[in-house]
C-alpha cells in the first residue's frame, strides 16, 4: 500500500500535538505500566540481550524498562546517530556521560560496537508514532529505524521487533509504504499486542 506523504505528515501532526498535551503525571504513569507489561510478557521479558532507544520528551518513556532490564542482568545496547540518518549502537550504561544530540536525546558519548549489533540481540524495542494492527509502524520521518531494520528483513534469525507506544497510537491502520519492516509486538501503557500479519 502506497501513501503520499502528505498523509503520513498530517497523521504525524495529530500524534505530535497529542504527546505534548500528556502531562507529566500521565507519562510517569505510563512509564511504569510500560515496564510492568514488558515484564509480565514472556517474550519481551526471556530476551537476553536487547536494543533499546533513549526515549524523547514527549515519547513513550522507556527508562524503568532498561533499569528493570539491567537489573535482571540482562544486557541492552542504545542508538546513537550518526550522518545519513543512520545509527550505531552502544553498550547502556545509565552512568556513562551523554550529550544532547540534534535529535535532542541525550546520546552516550562510548565508543560504539562494530558490525551490526542488531544482528546480536534477541529483542529490539523500536520508537513509533503509531502502529496499526497488522504492525505497521509510523515513525517520525528520518528515516533512522527504517534504514536500521531494513538490514533485518529476510533474515531467518532476525530478533523480535516491538514497537513502543501509547495505547491510543495503536490504530485500526496507518499509512506504510511495501518496503517497511513491520514489528511482531506492540508494547504500550495498556498491555502487549500481537498484530495479525494475514
Amino acid at each position: 500500500m502506497g501513501h503520499t506523504s502528505a498523509t503520513k505528515d498530517g497523521l504525524r501532526r495529530t500524534l505530535l500535538a497529542a504527546r505534548r498535551a500528556r502531562t507529566p503525571e500521565a507519562r510517569s504513569e505510563a512509564e511504569r505500566a510500560i515496564a510492568a507489561h514488558a515484564a509480565a510478557d514472556r517474550a519481551l521479558s526471556r530476551a537476553a540481550r536487547l536494543a533499546a532507544y533513549l526515549a524523547m520528551p514527549h515519547e513513550p518513556p522507556t527508562g524503568q524498562l532498561l533499569q528493570d532490564a539491567l537489573a535482571s542482568g540482562r544486557e541492552a545496547v542504545v542508538p546513537v546517530t550518526r550522518p545519513g540518518h543512520r545509527l550505531a549502537w552502544v553498550v547502556h550504561d545509565p552512568e556513562a556521560p551523554t550529550v544532547r544530540s540534534t535529535l535532542g536525546v541525550d546520546e552516550p558519548t562510548t565508543s560504539p560496537l562494530p558490525g551490526d549489533a542488531l544482528t546480536e540481540v534477541d529483542l529490539v524495542l523500536v520508537p513509533a508514532l503509531a502502529v496499526d494492527h497488522h504492525g505497521n509502524r509510523l515513525g517520525r520521518g528520518a528515516g533512522y529505524y527504517d534504514r536500521a531494520l531494513a538490514g533485518l528483513r529476510g533474515r531467518p534469525d532476525r530478533p523480535l521487533l516491538c514497537a513502543v507506544v501509547f495505547a491510543e497510537e495503536l490504530l485500526p491502520e496507518v499509512p506504510h509504504d511495501d518496503h517497511d519492516v513491520p514489528v511482531d509486538l506492540v508494547l504500550t501503557d495498556g498491555g502487549v499486542f500481537r498484530p495479525d500479519r494475514h
